[in-house]
């Protein structure tokens, strides 16, 4: 008998035996956050607010870079001749404070920054782990504050990474639990409703959302210490020279 290839597939059954299905709740309790969050990402697209926060960072270094042209006419004031040093100081610095996207206008800073060979890796690290840095004024470089040794900063660092995995221990433990239940209950009637797999979901995701954010807070010291190791772009003194000649 041949088979009717023409009818109709129904999906319904197979959703239904989703949906009743142990795990089926979690699955679409994800499946239901991706689709609302494409949902607001794309509300977000076509209200035009990403395309306006876009437009307004560009109107702020077209900003930025009208007052550095303001400020290089300052140069040709013959009343401000005596502050020609600073004011091209001030000027270097806003131009390389635009460049790299930073607010820091030491020039010191933002030259260590320009002279890594990742400087987008450098302006995230030092961003990230400023708080954690000081100047040596004498020698105009940047080091860790004194009280963040090598020791204190691996201690941080391994401090961080337990508490992130404990967090998310804490987190998971119910949906443990709960399995363990099944395991030790399972030649019994033991069930658990669909509707608290869902609600265990939502749990752990606060809870990994706060172990991140303890992470990364712990990790700062770490990052400020790879700030310093950033690799350097090495350039002949000669190389140098002819550069500066054509420039």
């Amino acid at each position: 008998m041949a088979a009717n290839i023409n009818g109709t597939f129904d999906f319904t059954p197979i959703a239904l035996k989703v949906v009743d299905s142990t795990y089926g709740a979690v699955f679409f309790s994800v499946v239901v956050v991706l689709i609302v969050s494409g949902y607001v990402l794309s509300m977000l697209l076509k209200s035009g607010i990403i395309t306006s926060f876009a437009a307004y960072s560009e109107h702020r270094r077209e900003q930025r870079n009208k007052q550095i042209t303001e400020q290089e006419q300052l140069l040709k004031d013959e009343f401000l001749k005596e502050y020609s040093c600073e004011l091209v100081y001030h000027i270097k610095a806003s131009k390389l404070s635009n460049y790299l996207n930073i607010k820091n206008k030491d020039l010191d800073l933002l030259t260590y920054i320009l002279s890594c060979r990742n400087k987008e890796r450098a302006v995230r690290l030092y961003k990230t782990g400023q708080d954690y840095l000081e100047k040596d004024f004498q020698s105009g470089t940047y080091k860790l504050k004194q009280k963040y040794t090598e020791l204190r900063i691996k201690i941080h660092s391994g401090l961080g990474t337990c508490l992130y995995v404990f967090i998310n221990l804490i987190g998971a433990s119910p949906f443990i639990y709960l399995n363990y239940l099944k395991v030790k209950y399972r030649h019994e009637t033991f069930t658990i409703p669909d509707s608290l797999y869902s609600s265990l979901l939502f749990f752990f995701i606060a809870f990994f959302i706060v172990s991140l954010m303890v992470l990364w807070k712990f990790m700062r010291p770490t990052a400020a210490k790879n700030f310093l190791e950033m690799e350097k772009i090495v350039i002949d003194q000669s190389k140098k020279d002819t550069l500066n000649k054509v420039a």
